[in-house]
Order: C-alpha cells, then sequence, then structure tokens
C-alpha cells in the first residue's frame, strides 16, 4: 500500500452550492433524481409563460401596427385629394387673375372706343349737316336758273352740265348718310353691350393696363353695388379665397400673417339633419371652406396625419424590443428543454 499520498476527508458542506439548485422535495414515483431537473422544470414553465406573454404582446404590436397603417394612410391619401383640390383652385385662381385683367383691358377699351365712337358721331353729323346746306343752296340754284329761263343756258351743256354733275355726286354723298350713321349707332350700342356685360361701372378713365401694381380685384369704396361679368369673377375669386394665404406660408409674408385657420362650421349630429328639426334639408360634414389650406378641417386631418406617424415610430421601437425580448426567451427555452432532456430521471435512471 502507497503512503506517499495522504488523502483527507473532504470538507463539510462542500456540496452545498450543487445542492443550492436541486428541489430538496423528494420523488413519489420511487425514481431517482438529479440535481437542478425539478428547479430547471420550474424555470422552463416560468419562461414558458413568459414567451407566451411576449409573443402575445408582439402580435398585438404587430397587429396595432398594421391597423395604424393603414388609417395613416387613408389620412395621407385624403390630405393628398385635400391638396389637389387646393392646388386647382389655385390654378383657377391664377386663371381668374388673368380673366379679370383682360376684362378690365377690354373694359377700358370698349369704352374709350364708345366716346371715341361719339366724337366720331358728331363729326359725321356736322358733315352731313354742312352736305344738307350745300345740297339746299344747290337747290335754290336750279330754281334760280328755271325761273329765269335765260336762253343762253342750254340744259346739259356748259355749266348747267358741271352743275348736273355735281347735283349727281351731292346726291349720292347725301345717300350714304343713313348707311352710315346707323354703322356709327350700332357701333356704340356694341361698345355699351360690352362694357355693361363686364360692368355696370362707368369708366373713370383711370385705368393703368400696364401698372404692374395693378389689382383687378380690388373693390371701390363708394357704397354701390355692380354687375357684369367682372363681379362674378370677382365672387368666385373671394369665395376661393384667392387673396388669403396658407398658414405659415413663407412665399406670401403679407398673406400668411392674415391667413389664419377657419372653423368648420358643418353639423354636429345627425340630428340636425332631416324633417324631424322642421327642416327637410340636410347638410353635410365637412363643409370646406376655402383657401383648403387653412381649414380646420384640413388641419384636423394632418394633426391626424402627424400623430398616427409618431406613433408608428414609437410602436415600431417598442416592437423591436419586444423581438429581442421573444428571440431571448425563445432561446432560453430551448436550452432548458434541451437540458432538461438530458437529464431527465425518466430516461437516465431506467
Amino acid at each position: 500500500m502507497s503512503t506517499t499520498y495522504n488523502y483527507d476527508a473532504l470538507a463539510a458542506g462542500w456540496d452545498a452550492k450543487i445542492a443550492e439548485c436541486c428541489n430538496t422535495n423528494t420523488t413519489t414515483d420511487g425514481g431517482c433524481t438529479d440535481c437542478c431537473y425539478d428547479t430547471w422544470q420550474d424555470q422552463l414553465k416560468d419562461v414558458t409563460q413568459r414567451a407566451a406573454s411576449v409573443t402575445e404582446k408582439t402580435a398585438q404590436l404587430q397587429n396595432k401596427i398594421a391597423f395604424i397603417s393603414d388609417r395613416r394612410s387613408r389620412y395621407k391619401i385624403w390630405l393628398d385629394e385635400l391638396d389637389k383640390a387646393e392646388t386647382l383652385a389655385r390654378n383657377i385662381c391664377h386663371q381668374l387673375e388673368i380673366i379679370a385683367t383682360q376684362a378690365d383691358k377690354i373694359w377700358y377699351n370698349a369704352s374709350k372706343a364708345c366716346k371715341a365712337i361719339e366724337t366720331l358721331f358728331c363729326m359725321i353729323r356736322d358733315f352731313y349737316g354742312q352736305v344738307d346746306y350745300i345740297k339746299k343752296r344747290y337747290d335754290d340754284l336750279q330754281i334760280c336758273i328755271q325761273k329765269n329761263d335765260d336762253p343762253a343756258l342750254e340744259k346739259g351743256k356748259g355749266i348747267l352740265k358741271a352743275l348736273d354733275d355735281y347735283g349727281t355726286k351731292l346726291t349720292a354723298i347725301i345717300a350714304t348718310r343713313d348707311a352710315l350713321i346707323a354703322q356709327a349707332i350700332d357701333a356704340v350700342r356694341l361698345a355699351n353691350l360690352i362694357i355693361d356685360a363686364i360692368t355696370s361701372k362707368d369708366c373713370t378713365c383711370d385705368f393703368k393696363p400696364c401698372d404692374g401694381n395693378y389689382q383687378p380685384f380690388k373693390v371701390p369704396n363708394d357704397g354701390k353695388n355692380y354687375y357684369g361679368l367682372k363681379t362674378i369673377i370677382t365672387s368666385w375669386y373671394n369665395v376661393l379665397g384667392c387673396a388669403s394665404g396658407c398658414p405659415g406660408d413663407g412665399t406670401n409674408p403679407s398673406s400668411a400673417t392674415t391667413a389664419l385657420v377657419k372653423k368648420n362650421n358643418g353639423p354636429s349630429s345627425d340630428d340636425d339633419c332631416g324633417t324631424d328639426n322642421g327642416d327637410d334639408t340636410c347638410e353635410l360634414t365637412p363643409i370646406l371652406s376655402f383657401p383648403i389650406c387653412a381649414d380646420s378641417y384640413r388641419t384636423t386631418v394632418q394633426a391626424l396625419f402627424e400623430k398616427d406617424d409618431k406613433s408608428l415610430v414609437s410602436l415600431s421601437k417598442k416592437l423591436k424590443e419586444a423581438n429581442k425580448d421573444k428571440e431571448a426567451l425563445d432561446a432560453c427555452k430551448s436550452s432548458l428543454t434541451n437540458a432538461i432532456a438530458v437529464v431527465d430521471p425518466k430516461s437516465r435512471c431506467n
């Protein structure tokens, strides 16, 4: 027997750390036990429950993200439609400005043309007045010649022939009077129709078509109501809010400062519609006002879109963290399952 090596007894409590992970409850089936098997079983149950909870949380986050994404897309589509309508309205405003400017030019030119034709009419009237005076002197001369009965004045010869030619031409000139005056009167009538069709306002002759600062929709402060094409164009210009800018629009500071969000005053409930309230009409909501960019409904839709956009960013971060937890718990669950399968007493001790 070798006495070279001395064997000392193990210190008491050397297996305390191993015992800490073991279940102290004895088995009732008479089988053998393995250290940490029961503890791992309890841990597996806990991990399984936590993994199921995280999986459910992940599924709920995914469903919520899908729902909010769909709703945000709908808000975006509606916002795009509203912006398209606003763009079309602005294009119409631009065309109205062109039409209004051209209408003012036509109104101004027609007013000047009317005055010019009236002046021309006075000149024509004066001219034919002189022609009538000459015709009267011509007739008097013819009567004098006939009464004189001078044999030296032979009809159709000499001075009488020249006098007859003069009378023929004089008659031809007089014959043009009725047609010329009728045309001048018709021109004045058409010019006045053009003027009245554009606006019933009298020409003040202070219109400057080449002025770069000219404002075609400036309303005169004379307390009068005017009618015509210009009034209709101005009404549409005001209805479309063409003179107003959008809130925060830096391209037109003067308009942006006054472009406040307009409150949308549509019916508050279904009770506002139908015959129950004594009215057989039903107003739809929203009732958009122009400019659409300054309407409270458009602002509300924009706020809802931005809210959903922020929510998606926040939910995406939460989903990312939840997926990390799910992957970690799945890995832990897989490790525990494999470890338990290796030390399972039923398969190892039989």
